[in-house]
């Protein structure tokens, strides 16, 4: 719940802070605030409830991963107040467009692995 605040504040900050720098821009700037964001989470989570191992980390960054497209394209195709057709839900992960989305997808997926990754190494306990 606290991944998808994060999102729901950053989507409104953008909305009122980004609105005169142009749509995509706005889009590119706020992927670059709701990446720092997520990151802080997962490393406040990291440190209260460490990750066992490294399955364990992959499948938490997967569920992520999952629920986040299962939102977006639920929300976006069912349930929004503008349904959206497929093409544009999937233009939304169009690098090669300027679209960053698919970099919080990555972000999501391997996060938890990095951030457990980097408690392992800072613990000395490389192995585990």
């Amino acid at each position: 719940m606290g991944a998808a605040l994060i999102g729901v504040v950053n989507g409104g900050a953008r909305e009122a802070v980004l609105k005169d720098v142009g749509t995509r821009s706005a889009h590119q700037i706020s992927t670059g605030t709701l990446v720092a964001g997520l990151a802080g989470y997962m490393c406040v989570l990291e440190q209260r409830w460490p990750i066992p191992d490294q399955r364990t980390a992959l499948k938490i960054g997967s569920t992520w991963a999952v629920a986040t497209i299962a939102f977006e394209v639920g929300f976006g195709r069912l349930v929004g107040p503008d349904p959206k057709s497929w093409s544009e839900l999937l233009d939304a992960y169009d690098i090669r467009k300027g679209h960053l989305w698919p970099f919080v997808l990555l972000v999501e997926l391997l996060g938890p692995t990095a951030i457990r990754s980097m408690r392992q190494r800072r613990s000395g306990n490389v192995a585990a």
